[in-house]
């Protein structure tokens, strides 16, 4: 994984996210991490202040700048105004064809159109020419507008909630007008591209980077006789995660005799719920719900680890994972995996070749995959290997960025093609 120098055809790029950095959006930070190494300029654009209390220890690394996309006009009266004047004076059709479409789409639309304006106006100033953005829901509708009445391109990388929780209508609008969206499974590729199929629609895997996930990290053999064996499992704590099915697993496996400890890392609107389940089956000694951590801190869990769990569902909403990050880290740092058959985790986890699959919901399947990988090192030893050379041939960070950077080159061959003029 050498640093290369990017193409000459790609100028500086902006990247709009909602927030930068934050904690449970590691994707996004080794997204911006390897682009940079990649020799990409960035400008990132965020629609909203941090809410984490701490950050990971590499966003310090991040060399491009960001800036706050005012979300009220209270916020920046006089550059909102000045930036609207002057698109509206210097291309009043485009101006006016923008502004249209933000009008059908109601309050949340003039919302949005105000703040695209300001942005396409920042982008002029900083240079930028392409703007990317992360979430097809409302960092989309922002990028579209500011496209549209800037005359920039724009393209989108869509992963899960944002996926499964819009509009079809909504979610083909945005992906005709993009000039190519990314996606980070190939069930969410075929799930956008039968919604629009005219839309330029790719796979690209999530990445790490294995310098970081490594072996070398693991501070005791699996399963090492005397020591009680830990599960491991790091996400929101939300309906999508299937972790109340994890504590079930772990009530069947305490009543099997099966000793062992359970860290769940993560913060959500499913906590209570969760200890008041840890609590009714009395094995508050057992789980712990240790909250947010840092990357720093969620590598150290994973070293002491025995086996990682993502009991992951669809959720009654319809939302649903990609393919978990922390998986592919569990995967790589060398853990044996235990998960499920949800949308796009079968493209990494192969049963019984790099990890063990049950069906979501199912506490005593799951239950009993990890009592197996820990009452057999050798095999648990096995998946593990197995995992990392998975990872490092076709999950990593570097390899797979390169193709938006070649997407990222095309639009601006053809850049009035992408964007309205």
């Amino acid at each position: 994984m050498t640093a290369a120098c990017a193409s000459p055809a790609v100028p500086p790029v902006g990247l709009l996210v909602k927030r930068f950095p934050k904690l449970s959006e590691t994707f996004i930070l080794e997204e911006v991490l390897g682009l940079e190494r990649l020799g990409v300029e960035l400008q990132i654009y965020a629609l909203a202040a941090p809410s984490d209390a701490h950050a990971h220890a590499d966003a310090a690394r991040v060399r491009a700048s960001v800036t706050q996309v005012p979300a009220r006009l209270r916020e920046d009266p006089g550059g909102i105004v000045a930036a609207h004047l002057n698109l509206l004076c210097r291309h009043p059709a485009r101006y006016a064809a923008a502004w249209a479409g933000a009008l059908r789409r109601g309050r949340a639309g003039l919302r949005d159109f105000m703040r695209a304006g300001w942005l396409a106006q920042r982008m002029q100033r900083d240079g930028v020419e392409h703007l990317h953005t992360h979430f097809i829901s409302a960092p989309a509708d922002v990028a579209e507008l500011a496209s549209q009445v800037g005359g920039r391109p724009f393209s989108i990388s869509a992963h899960a909630k944002d996926i499964y929780l819009s509009p079809a209508t909504d979610l083909k609008r945005k992906l005709t007008a993009a000039c190519f969206t990314v996606t980070c499974t190939e069930f969410n590729r075929r799930t956008l591209s039968a919604i629009a199929p005219e839309a330029r629609v790719v796979r690209m895997y999530h990445g790490i980077d294995g310098r970081v996930f490594h072996p070398s990290h693991r501070l005791r053999p699996m399963a090492a006789p005397r020591l009680v064996p830990r599960l491991l499992s790091v996400g929101r704590l939300v309906e999508k995660k299937g972790l109340d099915t994890l504590v079930d697993a772990c009530r069947l496996l305490h009543g099997r005799g099966v000793a062992f400890l359970c860290d769940i890392v993560g913060y959500g609107e499913e906590r209570d719920r969760l200890a008041a389940q840890i609590d009714s089956h009395g094995l508050g000694g057992q789980i712990r719900l240790l909250g947010k951590l840092t990357r720093e801190h969620v590598i150290e869990r994973y070293a002491h680890a025995t086996v990682y769990v993502q009991p992951s569902r669809v959720a009654t909403d319809g939302d649903r994972d990609g393919i978990p990050n922390v998986l592919l880290e569990a995967m790589a740092i060398g853990l044996p995996v235990v998960t499920t058959r949800v949308s796009g985790i079968p493209e990494l986890v192969r049963h019984r070749a790099n990890g063990l699959l049950v069906e979501p919901d199912d506490a005593a399947a799951l239950a009993d995959a990890i009592e197996q990988l820990i009452d057999t090192p050798a095999l648990a030893a096995g998946l593990a290997r197995a995992a990392r050379d998975t990872v490092t041939e076709h999950f990593d960070n570097d390899r797979n960025l390169r193709v938006v950077l070649q997407l990222l080159e095309a639009p601006h061959a053809h850049a009035a093609s992408c964007a309205i003029a």
